[in-house]
């Protein structure tokens, strides 16, 4: 693929991007006991648990509307009574859901590699990478996740350990969390999730102090060799864009991001 950007890349691929994306959401929030389900075009969830969590996803372009609407607006009435923000993401951007109750927000690049061999990466000094396969390394992921994305060094005293990625996702299939360790702190962390078409990567964090020092590429490098014989997909923040196109990802296309309206 020789060009940096394209639009509306094949739908296979955009749709094997959205079933790795419901496939992350939903083992991660049946963990906690909730209800979710499958129906066509969609995949959706009852409200509770973290709000990291969707409470949809719109799987491609092609499904009409009218045989995902009913569903949707259910979604939408069960989330409002439940005093909760109903998000939604429509991983073709095809879908006009104003009519529904939900108000589009914006739109955000989704970006693809295509299967090809990864490059060995040096690591930066002193950084090692591990596979989190217990709990005091899920409890540093999610340390360095809160700390990360709340541009914050607080220790989060208060926060409810697991309350964000539960340990039985510790056992789902596909579900894979990395550590990037510097003299045993955790400095930032992401998620792989393998799904059969698609690995996916999702939440790539790293504190603010230790920025810009490579930590953030070695897991995103770390993440694709779990599998570089399938495609991989992300929708990454805009400043984190230049780690996944210099790993050969490119612009794929679209999601677009709907809230139900209150």
């Amino acid at each position: 693929m020789s060009t940096d950007s394209l639009t509306n890349i094949n739908p296979v691929m955009t749709r094997a991007m959205a079933l790795n994306l419901a496939d992350w959401s939903n083992v991660s929030i049946r963990a906690y006991g909730i209800e979710t389900a499958y129906s066509p075009g969609l995949w959706w969830r009852q409200p509770g648990g973290s709000p990291i969590y969707l409470a949809a996803v719109i799987l491609d372009g092609e499904t009409p509307t009218d045989l995902f609407s009913a569903t949707l607006s259910g979604v939408r009435d069960a989330w409002n009574a439940a005093g909760r923000e109903a998000w939604v993401y429509d991983c073709g951007a095809a879908h006009d859901l104003s009519s529904l109750g939900f108000e589009k927000l914006w739109e955000t690049p989704w970006y693809l590699r295509l299967p090809a061999p990864v490059a060995p990466l040096a690591l930066p000094a002193g950084l090692a990478v591990e596979t989190v396969a217990n709990a005091e390394q899920l409890a540093g992921f999610e340390q360095a996740t809160w700390q990360g994305f709340e541009e914050s060094d607080h220790d989060f005293p208060e926060r409810e350990r697991f309350s964000q990625h539960a340990l039985a996702t510790l056992d789902a299939p596909g579900l894979v969390y990395l550590n990037a360790r510097l003299d045993g702190q955790v400095v930032a962390s992401t998620i792989a999730h393998i799904t059969p078409d698609m690995l996916g990567i999702y939440g790539l964090s790293t504190l603010p102090r230790f920025r810009r020092r490579g930590y953030g590429r070695a897991l995103v490098h770390a993440s694709v060799a779990l599998r570089p014989d399938l495609p991989a997909s992300v929708y990454p923040d805009p400043v984190t864009v230049p780690i996944y196109t210099a790993l050969g990802f490119v612009c794929g296309g679209a999601i677009a991001v709907w809230r139900a309206s209150r």
